[in-house]
């Protein structure tokens, strides 16, 4: 009971930490930065290229056995022409240094420099970086020394992808191309920028760091594998509640419209299975098929399947409640005439229908088909660490934590509701227009979230 009372006390010191972290940048552990600075002076072209890999992908290269000769295909997809003939880029030198990363994970730092010999003035070059295209991240091209007319950056905010800016609704730029004109007479000075401040990859949620710790120890104590479990519900219900999760509030509205609590907890089992199948399908995919399918692709097809879906129900729901409502206006209007009414309480009709499973279901799925990356990371420091059954086992606590939030919310509208038919005064206001509309105004927020989920989604593709 000691160590069972400890856990409670470790979850409940950990929760503002937690709070903290929950709008952290999503793709965060996802992405592949890479940049190029080129500097052009009087006897060669030098080109120093940086490649900084967050954890998931050194995680897929790890697993791939690509990291020991990683420098020399990286060389081999930067190409450079001068007028407008190819012009090979020795390698002069490469450095490939692991980095201690969120949960337990390693992210990679690879350093080249090149050059090429001669520079013939007033010609045109042509820069191109190939390396992981398609991928997510920092991609930037640096151009300096003595040209002009060039088309890259003049100037690295990065530190060399030390840091970056620190403003999560800022796009990271895509420059992988350059070109600028050979001027031997311009000033050649080469400025390496200076670094704003900011933080590591897009400011990681660190929230997973204590459950790869315990991931890391391989402990089989049992107080610590309850800690673990309550921090796991722990996040999964800072997840539910955090910034762009609305699909907890839609499920609420529909559950709270008409429901019973055995509903609000079919729809809380319904999104703990298929987050927790989600995030093992993403976890598979991203050990064995990402060659063929990029994770961080899948979120924006996820998200914008999930939003259509929920605006989908939305308009289904706002179709019957309009026509329930139409129906209920018109039954007062005859009660009036014969004097009696129809209220709202046990025994007595009502115009709206009941929420119907299928739509439960639905709403379930799409509440629960977007896999948090928080719970992707521990499930890949799992496998990491060679305790895959535990990271499955945290996973499933993750995603219970979750739907516990869903269903919580969900049973605080089914009996408020019933807290309202109970009280004449309020039985009394159950019967007016105002709250007869209010299924229909449900519906709508329902319809409007799900357009505002699969929009925010969709930027994603961009």
């Amino acid at each position: 009971m000691r160590r069972l009372a400890a856990a409670f006390v470790l979850a409940a010191l950990l929760l503002p930490a937690f709070a903290t972290s929950a709008a952290a940048h999503p793709l965060g552990n996802f992405t592949v930065n890479h940049l190029s600075l080129i500097a052009v002076d009087a006897d060669a072209i030098r080109v120093r290229y940086i490649l900084d890999l967050a954890e998931i992908p050194t995680l897929q290269e790890t697993q791939a056995g690509r990291v020991p000769g990683i420098a020399a295909v990286l060389a081999d997809r930067l190409s450079l022409r001068v007028g407008g003939g190819p012009v090979p880029l020795t390698l002069r030198s490469s450095s490939t240094e692991e980095v201690p990363g969120q949960a337990g994970l390693k992210t990679l730092r690879v350093t080249l420099d090149l050059e090429a010999r001669g520079v013939p003035d007033g010609s045109r070059i042509e820069y191109r970086d190939a390396t992981f295209e398609g991928r997510i991240g920092w991609h930037a091209v640096v151009v300096q020394g003595a040209v002009r007319d060039a088309s890259g950056a003049p100037t690295d905010p990065t530190d060399e992808l030390r840091t970056y800016p620190s403003d999560p609704g800022a796009t990271p730029p895509d420059i992988t191309t350059a070109t600028a004109t050979i001027d031997l007479a311009a000033v050649g000075g080469v400025s390496p920028g200076r670094a704003v401040a900011g933080a590591p990859r897009f400011a990681i949620d660190t929230s997973a760091d204590q459950l790869s710790a315990f991931l890391r120890s391989g402990s089989s104590d049992i107080g610590a594998l309850l800690a673990a479990l309550i921090v796991a519900m722990f996040l999964g219900a800072l997840h539910a509640l955090g910034p762009g999760h609305g699909k907890a509030m839609v499920a609420a509205y529909l559950v709270g419209s008409r429901g019973t609590a055995s509903q609000a907890v079919i729809l809380g089992s319904t999104v703990t299975v298929t987050h927790t199948v989600g995030v093992y399908l993403l976890g598979a995919v991203t050990l064995v098929a990402a060659q063929y399918v990029l994770p961080e692709r899948l979120y924006p097809v996820l998200g914008v399947l999930s939003g259509v879906l929920v605006a989908v129900i939305g308009l289904g729901l706002l179709r019957s409640r309009w026509i329930g409502m139409r129906g209920a206006s018109a039954a007062a209007h005859d009660d009036h005439d014969h004097g009696h009414t129809h209220g709202d309480g046990e025994g007595q009709h009502r115009h709206d229908g009941p929420v119907g499973l299928r739509s439960l279901l639905a709403l379930g799925i799409s509440g629960g088909l977007l896999p948090c990356p928080t719970a992707l990371v521990v499930l890949l420091a799992a496998v990491s660490f060679h305790n895959v059954l535990l990271g499955m086992i945290l996973v499933a606590a993750f995603s219970v934590g979750l739907a516990g939030v869903l269903t919580g919310i969900g049973l605080a509208f089914v009996w408020g509701q019933r807290v309202v038919v109970r009280k004449p005064t309020l039985v009394r206001f159950a019967g007016t227009a105002a709250m007869r509309a209010l299924p229909v105004l449900s519906a709508t927020a329902i319809t409007v979230a799900g357009l505002i989920i699969a929009i925010s989604a969709a930027r994603g593709f961009a």
